[in-house]
């Protein structure tokens, strides 16, 4: 929902031609410089961890990835930390 809603704002505002948006996966986040066995992001660009969200990447049905202000990333219950952003990925057409 929320993805859709800033998807749409940016093709009507702007007029963008979007392929794809959607959130960022944990794949992504490591390929950015996130080390999984140390749940740190600090060695990513500071644009990664500059804000806390949620990410596209479940670990079970309770469970989503979140990556924290602080630079770490783990997995948490959705529920219980419900004022968190996300952070949309945007693939525009050129």
């Amino acid at each position: 929902m929320y993805v859709n809603n800033y998807k749409n704002k940016l093709e009507n505002n702007f007029g963008l031609k979007i392929v794809e948006a959607r959130l960022i996966t944990k794949d992504e986040l490591i390929e950015l410089g996130c080390i999984e066995n140390s749940n740190s992001c600090s060695e990513a660009p500071d644009w990664v961890y500059s804000t806390s969200y949620w990410s596209g990447t479940a670990y079970d049905s309770d469970s989503v990835l979140f990556v924290y202000s602080t630079g770490f990333f783990y997995f948490d219950n959705y529920s219980s930390n419900g004022n968190y952003g996300v952070r949309p990925v945007i693939n525009l057409k050129i």
